[in-house]
């Protein structure tokens, strides 16, 4: 049933995703050429004020794309699990033979795959604007050389820590907005204003932990020891700690969800 409930979720946000993510290849590309047409000497850009108008007004516009991009991401994630599970489908979807369990890992592997396609389209949208111009060679060479060698001067099991981290990292920033979500529709009214303020307020918090954190293991690990074991702790730690706030989140979101529901 899990599979059915995933299909649903990923059916009901293609369009609205590949529209977006239509929309902001465009931009990337409008802006790609708008960059080329000065590189190559365009006529209509013989005029100094006019070429660099027209590449900031190309790299503004693109990363206006790319902020409204994530944010929309979110926006579409959350407004998926509110209306799926708060609003008026609620009432059929905790009709169906499916466990509440199932209702939210369904959104959270459907809300984690489209945050990592999101975030692979914004690279894809780097490498489109970049490609072919000074920035794609020497320092694009340059960087991916440094990072190689990092990662076998260390160890390769720290570039894997990374990629853990990382994943870690955006199953928490899912769960944080179902958390916000199920918090805030305990609320009589305001619902979705109480959600946000619970998400902006639940993100200060983990962010003066996660500071604080920080700020404790740079004295402890204070260039003593090498940098293999400083990577090493440093990641163990944060992986540790992003577990830590998913699960709270998705015990706290399951056990609102199926104790103090209280639909639209």
């Amino acid at each position: 049933m899990l599979g059915k409930l995933l299909k649903y979720d990923y059916r009901s946000n293609l369009y609205y995703f590949l529209l977006m993510y239509a929309v902001f290849i465009g931009i990337t590309f409008l802006a790609r050429v708008s960059i080329s047409m000065v590189d190559i000497d365009y006529p209509a850009f013989d005029n100094d004020v006019l070429s660099m108008m027209t590449v900031m007004g190309s790299v503004v516009m693109y990363f206006i794309g790319c902020g409204a991009l994530m944010v929309l991401t979110y926006l579409m994630i959350a407004m998926r699990f509110y209306k799926n599970l708060m609003g008026n489908e609620g009432y059929l979807s905790f009709t169906l033979p499916v466990s509440y369990h199932s209702h939210l890992i369904s959104k959270i592997i459907s809300g984690v795959t489209l945050l990592i396609v999101s975030f692979v389209i914004l690279a894809l949208s780097g490498v489109i604007l970049t490609a072919g111009t000074d920035m794609w060679g020497y320092p694009m060479v340059s960087f991916a050389e440094r990072l190689f060698e990092a990662v076998k001067l260390y160890n390769p099991f720290i570039a894997i820590l990374y990629v853990l981290n990382g994943l870690v990292s955006v199953i928490q920033m899912v769960l944080v907005i179902y958390f916000s979500i199920c918090v805030g529709q305990l609320v009589s009214k305001h619902r979705v204003l109480a959600a946000i303020g619970i998400y902006i307020g639940t993100n200060i918090v983990l962010g003066m932990i996660s500071a604080l954190g920080s700020t404790i293991f740079i004295s402890l690990l204070d260039g003593s020891y090498g940098s293999t074991l400083y990577f090493t702790v440093t990641n163990l730690a944060s992986i540790l700690f992003k577990t830590a706030v998913a699960a709270g989140g998705y015990i706290g979101s399951y056990c609102i969800l199926k104790h103090r529901l209280n639909l639209e």
